[in-house]
Order: structure tokens, then C-alpha cells, then sequence
């Protein structure tokens, strides 16, 4: 009988230890997903998001055609978006939902990856502070790949370490299948496995033999690894020139790499966070021991943006703030670090706390209206839905004009983005739709070949942007058929013109 007690004791004590081991990852997690959530939909939809609604709304048919000459680096992750559209269907909420579930996972990934090296308290630490940091705020409420690339360069890494501890060979295949993967997503990504090769080099120099086998084991999947994907590498290799836009390295490089990287537009966050940094790659280092917290961070801190500054300076510019979101998780661990060494503890939660307090301007500047690029997108459908309404809801014609930045797409981006304000109305100078051109946007017609779709129509409004302004011409060309403008807006970066027949 005293044996079945005690049996029952050590089961239930395990059962309380299992589900406390839970605990922390998952309450920080959760406070991932609800920093990520809150006002998610109130910054306008804007370019680069609109390329992830008009690739991930068209059948899998017309997906497939259009990563064969453009955007495959994006295949996997508008896969992903289309399996969720398919789903719930399109909205702004439905398109940034699941970066917030990846900053949660993320954060909650932090978690584990600090406790595998027995600092747990240091893991929910760096938790907090990753789901505090600017760029996670972004990523986070953003409807593109990046909070994604940062679950998974964490994932990597926590199966890099369970790998190198265990050898075993499932372990192994778990960690070349994640590479994979990961790749798929995001094909700098790669840049996680030579910083883990950093790592392993690392452990080789500090344990010697000891490090050997897993090395050699490393080597052997991570082989196998690159070349399950080097087919899909060369096929982003040959699209290169759709990345033209990034600009070499320069003068604004140096404030892109120290403060917009990882703490977006705030200066005081940058001088504290760096801080922080440089004291918390002190205290990792003084406690590096073989395969340590400190030599699994820092080599993913530092490799993936001295790899992009260089291949950008001496072949093709590949650097750009927002490519480096996968590491910000491993900043957080490193600043994680530093508040964990602080003497006495209280000094430590006033840290963390002063940390609260920079990230409330900076959310409140990342979720305002027009906080992506400027977009005013959501105000554009806004005055075009309240002004059909007041009307009556006419027979409407819409001519698309520019986008400031922007010379291949149409501000037709903004009836992707925001549908049910242009529901049932003529679009009078389409071509080809977007789904059908094995393209991005959609292709389109001279106006004055497009003037018969007005037939019917009382109608029209114009929306071009600030740039190759529109609005002379087509008044011009309208007037001679006998509309005049009745109404104007001005947006940022968008002008709004109704016209009506005379």
C-alpha cells in the first residue's frame, strides 16, 4: 500500500512539474499573440502586403504559374496564406492573424531554447522582452513572411542543440527536414545554418573531440539538406532582378543596422537595447562553455547581417532591415541575458520595466493608421464606400491610376486590399487580371481605349498616386466625353477625383 502511495506521489508530482515546464512558454507565447493582435487591422494595408493578397487569392493553378517567373523566394509562405484564405477567407485580419500566431510560437520558442541550457528565468525574460522589441511589433501585425522566419530560426536552433546533445539519428532528420523547410520560406534562412556552423566550430574548439561526432553528423544532413533545396535556390537565383530596388550600402546603413533592424524608429529604445546587448555578450561569453546559450546566440546575432553586408557590398545588394527579423528572437536572448545578471533582482524588474515603457510609444507609432510606408490605403476605400452610399450606391466605373514607388502595380492594389468598397464597379482600364498574367498585378489599357466600359455608368472616380500624377490627363480626356469632376480628396500619397456626366 505505502509503495502505491508512494508511486502515486512521484506520479503526480511529475505530472506537476510537466505542466509547470508548460507553463512559461505558453503564458509567454500568449503574451506574444496578444501584443501581435491588439489593433492589428488599424495600419492600412500597404505594397508589399498587397502582393501576398493578390498572390495567395488566385487558384493554386495560377499560384503555381506565377512563382515560375516571379516571387518564388514567396511560394511557400503564399501556400500558407492561401490554405488560410481558403479557410476563413480574405480580410486585413485574416492576413496579419497568422504572423501574430508566429511571433507567439517565437516567443514561446525563446522560452525552451533558454531552458535547454537550465536558464529558465533568463528564457522568459528574453520571452518578454522579444515580444516587446519594435521589430517584432511590426512583424507581427504584418501579413508577410518575416514573424514566420523568426518561429523557425528559432526551431532550427532548439533542434540543433537536441540534435548535438543526443546524436541520435531521428533528431538529426528532424533538424535537415526543419532547414528544409525553413529554406522554402525564407531562402535566407540558410544564413541560420552557417551561423550554426559558427556555433559547431565553436564547440569544436572549446571540447575538441568531444565535439567531433556531432559535427560530423551535422555536416552529413545539412548536405543532404542543401540539396533537397538547391534546386529551388537556383529557381530564386534566376529572379534575382525582381530585388533591383535594394539599394548598396551607404550612408543610411549604418542607422539601419543599429537601430532600424531591431528597434525600427525609436532612438532611445536603440541606445538602451545596445546597451543591453553588448553587456548581455559579455556575460555570454564569460559563461561559454562548449556548446553554451552564449555560442548558439551570438553566431545568429552576428552571421546573417555581416553575410548580407558583405555579399552587398562586394556583389549584389541584399541588405535590408526587415530580411533580419529572424534573428531579433536571438536578440532578445542576448538582452535577455544581460537583465538576467542584474544584482539585486529588484534592479532587474525595473529594467524589464523601463523596457515596458519604451514599447508603448513605439506601439502606439506601429499601429497607427498610416504607420506601413505611409499607406492610406484603408481611408481611400473609406471615402470611395461612404461616398457611394451617399449617392445611392450609383452605377460605378474606377480608373486606376499610379502608386507612389511603385511603377508596376496600379493603385488597383487598393481594391485588392480593401474589396468590399469596390464591389460591383468597372474597372474601365483593365487588360489582363492579376490571376491570369502569370504575374504580380494585373495588365492594363490606355483610358482612352477603356471609355466605351462607361456605358451605363453615372458614376466614376479616379484614385492615382502623388506621383506621375494622372489626375490633368484624365479630367482631360473625361471632359471630352462630357463628365467634369464633382468631387476631390487628397490623401496621403493618394488623390481621389468623382467624376460625373455633365
Amino acid at each position: 500500500m505505502t509503495a502505491l502511495l508512494e508511486r502515486a506521489r512521484s506520479s503526480t508530482g511529475e505530472r506537476a512539474r510537466r505542466e509547470h515546464r508548460l507553463a512559461a512558454p505558453l503564458l509567454v507565447g500568449l503574451l506574444g499573440l496578444v501584443i501581435s493582435l491588439a489593433s492589428t487591422t488599424v495600419p492600412s494595408v500597404w505594397y508589399d502586403e498587397a502582393a501576398t493578397i493578390t498572390a495567395a487569392t488566385r487558384d493554386w493553378g495560377q499560384l503555381w504559374a506565377m512563382v515560375a517567373h516571379v516571387d518564388a523566394v514567396h511560394a511557400a509562405y503564399y501556400a500558407m496564406m492561401h490554405l488560410v484564405f481558403d479557410v476563413v477567407g480574405y480580410s486585413p485580419l485574416s492576413l496579419r492573424a497568422p504572423s501574430a500566431v508566429a511571433i507567439g510560437i517565437a516567443a514561446a520558442l525563446a522560452v525552451v531554447l533558454a531552458r535547454m541550457f537550465d536558464r529558465p528565468r533568463l528564457g522568459v525574460i528574453a520571452g518578454i522582452v522579444f515580444c516587446l522589441l519594435p521589430r517584432t511589433i511590426w512583424a507581427g501585425a504584418e501579413g508577410r513572411s518575416y514573424a514566420l522566419t523568426a518561429a523557425l530560426a528559432l526551431l532550427m536552433t532548439v533542434l540543433l542543440v537536441l540534435a548535438a546533445r543526443s546524436g541520435s539519428r531521428l533528431h538529426w532528420a528532424f533538424y535537415a527536414v526543419a532547414v528544409v523547410a525553413s529554406c522554402l520560406v525564407f531562402v535566407y534562412l540558410a544564413l541560420i545554418v552557417v551561423a550554426h556552423a559558427v556555433t559547431l566550430a565553436w564547440w569544436v574548439v572549446v571540447s575538441r573531440r568531444a565535439a567531433m561526432p556531432s559535427v560530423a553528423r551535422w555536416l552529413g544532413w545539412t548536405a543532404l539538406s542543401i540539396l533537397v533545396v538547391l534546386p529551388f535556390f537556383l529557381l530564386v537565383r534566376g529572379q534575382s532582378g525582381q530585388v533591383n530596388w535594394i539599394e548598396r550600402p551607404g550612408a543610411a546603413t549604418g542607422r539601419q543596422v543599429f537601430q532600424t533592424q531591431w528597434f525600427m524608429f525609436d532612438r532611445p529604445y536603440a541606445a538602451v537595447g545596445w546597451v543591453l546587448l553588448v553587456a548581455g555578450a559579455a556575460v555570454l561569453v564569460r559563461r561559454s562553455r562548449a556548446l553554451s546559450l552564449g555560442a548558439v546566440a551570438l553566431p545568429v546575432l552576428v552571421v546573417p547581417t555581416a553575410a548580407l553586408l558583405l555579399v552587398s557590398v562586394s556583389y549584389i545588394p541584399v541588405y535590408t532591415p526587415r530580411y533580419l527579423t529572424m534573428c531579433v528572437p536571438f536578440a532578445a536572448l542576448v538582452i535577455g541575458a544581460a537583465v538576467d545578471a542584474v544584482r539585486p533582482r529588484l534592479v532587474a524588474v525595473v529594467a524589464l520595466a523601463a523596457l515596458v515603457a519604451l514599447a508603448v510609444p513605439q506601439f502606439r507609432e506601429l499601429r497607427a493608421p498610416e504607420a506601413k510606408d505611409h499607406s492610406s490605403w484603408s481611408q481611400v476605400a473609406d471615402v470611395i464606400a461612404d461616398d457611394r452610399a451617399e449617392l445611392g450606391d450609383p452605377a460605378t466605373a474606377i480608373i486606376y491610376g499610379t502608386v507612389k514607388r511603385h511603377l508596376t502595380a496600379s493603385s488597383r492594389v487598393i481594391a485588392y486590399a480593401y474589396p468590399e468598397a469596390f464591389e460591383n464597379t468597372v474597372d474601365v482600364n483593365i487588360d489582363t487580371p492579376a490571376a491570369e498574367t502569370g504575374r504580380l498585378w494585373e495588365t492594363r489599357i490606355p483610358l482612352a481605349e477603356g471609355m466605351p466600359r462607361l456605358a451605363g455608368t453615372d458614376v466614376a472616380y479616379l484614385v492615382t498616386g502623388i506621383t506621375r500624377d494622372r489626375r490633368a490627363a484624365v479630367t482631360e480626356v473625361l471632359a471630352g466625353a462630357g463628365w467634369h469632376v464633382s468631387e476631390e480628396w487628397s490623401l496621403t500619397w493618394v488623390n481621389v477625383l468623382r467624376f460625373e456626366r455633365d
